[in-house]
């Protein structure tokens, strides 16, 4: 014979009468009339739903996303100082420096045209600049240069083997802009 665990049986009885006698209880509650607090509980509840259920999307459009889909994310940043230019001609008429990544951004114009430049990084710090660039060794990045969210240029650089020098050519945005003071920002897009 099979032993058999009477306390688990005991329980499981138990366990259905106190089930079915809050059934009988609630049932028995319910049937003459519904408590308002309930009543007001269930009545939120509803129009909730009905809310949810009534709203249209007949203005909503679903995007497909590309698979290719490539962000620039912010790479360095640093504050022009006073002496700085205060027009877009001249901001960059001295090199920048990015003391946090070890490198200073040297943005130099191509004689004989407006808005056609070409940019050299040079180490300030080589350890630091090359830890910067490290995950880019040997790539070229698309570098957007923004001043307080305007671009100011973009420009295709390529990293060198050892992440230690980096050059490309780029063109101006706009060479009617506000005046370029406060911070630089660089942000960069990997282009394989």
């Amino acid at each position: 014979m099979k032993p058999i665990d009477i306390t688990e049986q005991i329980l499981q009885m138990h366990e259905e009468d106190v089930i079915q006698q809050m059934i009988t209880d609630t049932q028995e509650e319910l049937a003459t009339d519904i408590p308002s607090d309930l009543q007001k509980e269930l009545d939120l509840c509803l129009s909730k739903t009905k809310m949810s259920e009534n709203q249209s999307t007949d203005n909503v459009i679903t995007l497909e996303r590309k698979e290719n889909n490539i962000v620039a994310f912010p790479f360095a940043e640093t504050e022009l100082l006073a002496a700085s230019g205060t027009s877009l001609a001249d901001w960059f008429s001295q090199p920048i420096n990015f003391a946090g990544g070890g490198f200073t951004l040297d943005i130099r114009r191509v004689f004989g045209t407006k808005d056609e430049i070409d940019l050299y990084l040079s180490p300030t710090d080589s350890e630091k600049m090359s830890a910067s660039f490290d995950v880019y060794k040997g790539k070229s990045l698309k570098l957007i240069i923004t001043n307080n969210g305007n671009t100011l240029l973009t420009a295709e650089l390529y990293i060198d083997d050892t992440g230690q020098e980096a050059e490309g050519s780029g063109q101006l945005i706009d060479l009617d802009a506000t005046p370029v003071q406060g911070k630089i920002s660089i942000d960069i897009e990997v282009i394989e």
